[in-house]
């Protein structure tokens, strides 16, 4: 996500889910970054200053400081090759949890691990459907498409596996029998768009990591460390991370991080390391605003942001800008 150039005047317009801040000076931006999504109601004509402390006193919907989930690897097991190293920063250890078929738990202590991608074969071949029913570029065209078809009394759920598509919900129709039922259904009302999506497989990725000779086989597998970062690739990233199956027979590595921390990450990046001051800042606050409106985005496969253009670059702690990485006061009272 891109933000026009205009913000590098001293004076803007900005938007702040659903309340509008007009001819605000920007030196007051860096106070507003941490309030919450719901505002109280205030006059355009009041001082930046009061301003401020009105909406820092309004109940708040939102925390000022939520943790957000970010899909930092999507599809990972996608390709045989695919690896993840995971290590703590040096002083520190892994703190990992794995998931269990039979309910339990296995806990490790690791300095670091390393998770691959192992294939291994169905018993029996299974397919794989689902009936999509409109295809986009864009995830807001998505829901605006999946409104339509709620209107329709249809349930349904947007889904990434490449481009955007909206899915007839695969809880509601489960079975082949009642997804051949629906389209035909909706193809007698003249309606030639949906299809169904048909993949037999014989085959899956298995995501596997191997400590001290001892191979643990888990589709879901919790890192955190007691150090502000960890290291994804070399990469570094606060918060902690779960590897999680996602809708598409692969898995998704997630970032669970405040968002603070997040902006942290994202505002270099979107903005440039050489932007005023002030343009970071009002930034700051647009990417914070775009980020607590969007966390609906990946719903399918639970987790509420990506790390990409399709949502705002985020390179965790990568090359961070001294002037962008300043962590935001507490809002004045």
């Amino acid at each position: 996500m891109r933000f026009p150039t205009a913000l590098t005047v001293p004076v803007v317009a900005i938007a702040f889910t659903g309340f509008s801040f007009a001819n605000l000076p920007l030196g007051n931006l860096r106070t507003l970054n941490s309030l919450g999504s719901q505002p109280a109601a205030a006059s355009p004509d009041m001082a930046p200053s009061l301003l401020a402390q009105q909406l820092a006193q309004a109940p708040q919907s939102t925390p000022l400081n939520p943790t957000i989930k970010v899909g930092i690897v999507q599809r990972f097991g996608s390709k045989a090759e695919d690896k993840l190293v995971i290590k703590a920063v040096q002083g520190d250890r892994l703190a990992v949890t794995m998931d269990r078929a039979d309910g339990k738990t296995d806990r490790l202590d690791q300095p670091e691990i390393t998770i691959e991608i192992k294939t291994r074969p169905f018993t029996e071949p299974r397919l794989y459907e689902r009936l999509v029913l409109s295809d986009h570029r864009s995830f807001e065209s998505a829901e605006d498409s999946a409104n339509q078809w709620r209107a329709k009394g249809i349930e349904v759920e947007i889904a990434q596996p490449a481009g955007w598509q909206v899915w007839a919900k695969r809880d509601t129709y489960r079975t082949p029998l009642l997804r051949r039922l629906l389209l035909d259904d909706i193809q007698a009302q003249g309606i030639s768009g949906p299809y169904l999506d048909s993949e037999v497989r014989e085959s899956f990725p298995q995501a596997s990591t191997t400590v001290q000779g001892y191979r643990y086989d888990r589709n879901q597998i919790n890192i955190a460390s007691g150090g502000e970062t960890l290291l994804v690739n070399g990469v570094p990233y606060p918060g902690d991370l779960r590897l999680q199956p996602n809708a598409y027979g692969t898995y998704t590595l997630v970032n669970n991080v405040q968002i603070e921390d997040y902006l942290r990450g994202v505002v270099p990046h979107e903005i440039g390391p050489n932007a005023p001051q002030t343009a970071v800042e009002a930034q700051t606050i647009l990417a914070r605003t775009y980020a607590l409106r969007n966390l609906r985005r990946f719903t399918v496969d639970d987790y509420e942001m990506c790390a990409d253009t399709q949502c705002q670059v985020y390179f965790g702690w990568k090359a961070n800008v001294a002037r962008a990485d300043a962590r935001s006061p507490p809002p004045e009272v």
